[in-house]
């Protein structure tokens, strides 16, 4: 009798697992379903509280903006090569160069630090939370950006390149909480614009840096630099003091709200449906660590993450917008003229960067990155072919395209390269993954900093504007990649790439893929 009873009430129990199992998977599909019949002003309105947020973490990465062009625009900078570098004599004339080697070491180091930030942030942000790893790396640039201003005293090559491979531990963790917060926190409709915006703000940082370069640059005192050293601490400041009211990803009640339009059960339900779908292709031991990162079936995500950001520098933004202002002065462009030529394709690359938003969405993904790419570097073999000796073409034409290629990458790679790699790995493994694919951009970024001042530079290389022939090369390689293992992630949910990725449905047909064909042929594959 007692047995009856035991068994009736498993079984009873069961049931309500079950009933519950099904309110919760129905409550999810209603929330998706309910974030797709939004527009995106009907987003915005519905969940303007956490998009604030996301907007205010997102700030961080203003830093990175700066520290991307400090170095080639210092060199711009003539008291700055007075006080800290040495002379070189050419054909009689005499001027003041930094040496190769320390170019290559001050605009390197940041990079190489940046992937140790990038490997303990993909840990540490899983461990302590998004929050508190912020408030630590807030205070690691804060220091590091003091020994920057320090080395102002003398000119000390040696001080300033430690302090710039302190702040390269932020810089690398900073890459990741921005669009890792996010793409976390952000709803359906608002993911590819909020995840955008780690490039918009970016690219502000980059923009009043050169602002301030135009203005103070060709100074004939040490302020010329002093100045743009200090312009680093302004988001550390800000951000480290407020940053512990910001609500922990994903803090349902602090990020919306008692918002009546907004159903939070219905939220965490998506998430924990995502989580336990995740779980179902995997088996019950697989852990969460940067190992599981390169198992199936979560290596092709992250191998295409990896490979989106290496394209990032593979494709000449280094030249472009690091070394524009000493390339123009090499062309023969007195400084005023070079910082206002630097700000002008800035300014450029600034509309680019906000054009891109809409065409996230009507256009996807995939075609910006891809055809995008494809147009940078036909942009730089004209512009390699422009600089070969006795080419009848002119500077202005050499620096036009320059123009064209900041304008298409902004609207394309720079930009649309943060959306996708926030989009395409799995829930569980995200914060890993974006620590990967950041340590792979600080690791190309620092390769191609360290080795592009002897080719480029005159006392090197000298190559000059013909490097266009040799990131028109790698970007090309790009293309061919990303065209053939980038998918399309608009509108599409990470449970429904993970049932594409698992019916193993070729990335760059997923766009065209009904998830009822993917279920087919996942089917026929097992």
């Amino acid at each position: 009798m007692d047995t009856k009873k035991e068994a009736t009430a498993m079984t009873t129990a069961e049931h309500l697992e079950m009933q519950q199992a099904e309110d919760h998977a129905e409550a999810a599909a209603n929330q998706i379903a309910y974030e797709k019949t939004l527009s995106f002003a009907q987003s915005v309105r519905v969940f303007w509280r956490s998009t604030l947020w996301i907007l205010y973490v997102q700030l961080v990465v203003f830093g990175y903006g700066i520290d991307g062009i400090i170095a080639g625009n210092l060199l711009a900078i003539p008291k700055f090569r007075e006080d800290y570098g040495t002379t070189l004599t050419q054909g009689g004339t005499t001027s003041y160069i930094i040496p190769a080697t320390w170019q290559s070491l001050y605009g390197g180091v940041s990079q190489l630090a940046a992937v140790l930030g990038a490997a303990v942030t993909g840990w540490l942000a899983d461990k302590i939370g998004r929050r508190y790893t912020n408030m630590i790396f807030c205070a690691i640039s804060i220091v590091g950006v003091g020994l920057q201003y320090h080395s102002t005293r003398d000119g000390s090559l040696p001080i300033l390149t430690v302090g710039k491979a302190i702040n390269g531990l932020s810089i690398g963790a900073w890459l990741i909480i921005g669009p890792l917060y996010a793409s976390e926190v952000a709803p359906l409709k608002l993911r590819g614009w909020l995840t955008a915006m780690t490039n918009f703000i970016q690219f502000c940082g980059t923009l009043l840096f050169t602002g301030i370069m135009y203005k103070l640059g060709p100074r004939n005192d040490a302020d010329a630099y002093i100045v743009p050293f200090a312009c680093q601490w302004i988001i550390p400041a800000i951000v480290l003091p407020t940053i512990w009211l910001c609500p922990e990803s994903p803090s349902l009640d602090r990020l919306h709200g008692d918002s009546r339009d907004i159903d939070k059960k219905a939220i965490l339900a998506v998430i924990e449906q995502t989580i336990q779908h995740e779980q179902d292709y995997r088996s019950e031991t697989s852990s969460v660590s940067y190992a599981s990162c390169f198992q199936k079936p979560d290596r092709q995500r992250t191998l295409i993450s990896m490979f989106i950001y290496g394209c990032q520098y593979l494709s000449g933004i280094i030249f472009v917008l690091g070394y524009q202002s000493y390339y123009y002065q090499l062309a023969g462009f007195g400084a005023q003229m070079s910082f206002l030529l630097s700000m002008l394709n800035n300014c450029s690359m600034f509309v680019a960067n906000i054009l891109s938003w809409p065409l996230l969405t009507v256009v996807g993904r995939r075609p910006l990155i891809v055809w995008g790419q494809f147009i940078c570097a036909i942009t730089l073999f004209i512009v390699g072919g422009a600089s070969l000796p006795g080419s009848r073409s002119t500077n202005l034409v050499t620096i036009a395209f320059m123009f064209v290629w900041g304008f298409v990458y902004q609207i394309t790679l720079g930009t649309v390269a943060w959306t996708v790699v926030a989009e395409i790995p799995t829930w569980r493994l995200r914060s890993r993954t974006q620590g990967l694919s950041n340590i792979v951009l600080c690791i190309v970024q620092w390769l191609i900093g360290f080795v592009f001042p002897y080719m480029f530079n005159p006392d090197a290389g000298n190559l000059g504007g013909k490097v266009g022939f040799i990131f028109g090369t790698t970007t090309l390689i790009g293309f061919a990649g990303c065209w053939v293992w980038l998918p399309e992630t608009k509108n599409r949910t990470t449970a429904e790439l993970d049932d594409l990725y698992a019916a193993k449905i070729k990335p760059r047909h997923f766009h065209k893929t009904h998830l009822g064909e993917a279920a087919r042929s996942d089917d026929k594959t097992a």
